[in-house]
């Protein structure tokens, strides 16, 4: 796994003393955004950032792959301002211990491998752009593929329909946001098998993916 680090430079040499060598240790740098790809981690320290470290989250979000995971290195008084605006995937707090940082790492990455294996029959190949569910194929379009990807690959966390607009679609999409609904009533026609159902309905909220065992 590669993790690559947005960082001043005078941190760079304690964050590789601690991540390396159980990872792969990059710098991101201004003009390498397109570097990381599906399955990177990109580690950013905001430890030292001002006021406006939510908006340099924001902005290296929306200027990464989607599938890559940005994890963000934050104060106490940072992290007391998380919510679902903020877009990480994880954070760890300034400070941490090495062998602790190393294992969160390790844990989400081991997270995000299991999560198709895991669905109860539903299996995600991102690298062949395909599912199964109990072992038979299910054509999906690709926009229906990457909602369904996108909330597979963080199960039991609820997102709006803004939210997914934002992170599948794109901040520069300009439809309503009831495409979301009728693509998720797409992918249950499509996925649910024998009862069992992935993506939830929260009530007044948006939709969270979760593998419910039918009664």
């Amino acid at each position: 796994m590669r993790v690559f680090l947005r960082c001043e430079e005078d941190r760079e040499e304690l964050f590789r003393d601690i991540l390396e060598p159980d990872f792969r240790v990059e710098i991101l740098h201004d003009s390498e955004y397109s570097e990381p790809s599906a399955g990177d981690t990109v580690l950013m320290d905001c430890a030292r950032q001002g006021a406006d470290w939510q908006d340099q989250l924001a902005s290296l979000r929306r200027a990464l792959e989607e599938r890559v995971r940005l994890v963000a290195v934050l104060r106490f008084e940072q992290m007391r301002l998380l919510d679902r605006r903020v877009p990480i995937d994880d954070f760890l707090s300034e400070g941490t211990a090495g062998e602790e940082m190393r294992a969160r790492l390790r844990l989400r990455e081991e997270e995000k491998s299991a999560t198709a294996a895991d669905a109860g029959g539903l299996e995600i190949d991102e690298d062949r752009y395909e599912v199964r569910v109990a072992g038979k194929p299910v054509e999906l379009t690709y926009k229906e593929f990457e909602l369904l990807r996108f909330l597979s690959s963080r199960p039991g966390k609820v997102f709006t329909r803004e939210m997914l607009l934002e992170q599948v679609w794109g901040y520069d999409y300009f439809g309503g946001s009831r495409t979301v609904d009728v693509h998720i009533r797409r992918i249950r026609s499509k996925t649910e098998h024998e009862g069992q159902t992935y993506i939830h309905t929260v009530r007044g909220v948006g939709y969270i993916f979760e593998h419910h065992h039918p009664d």
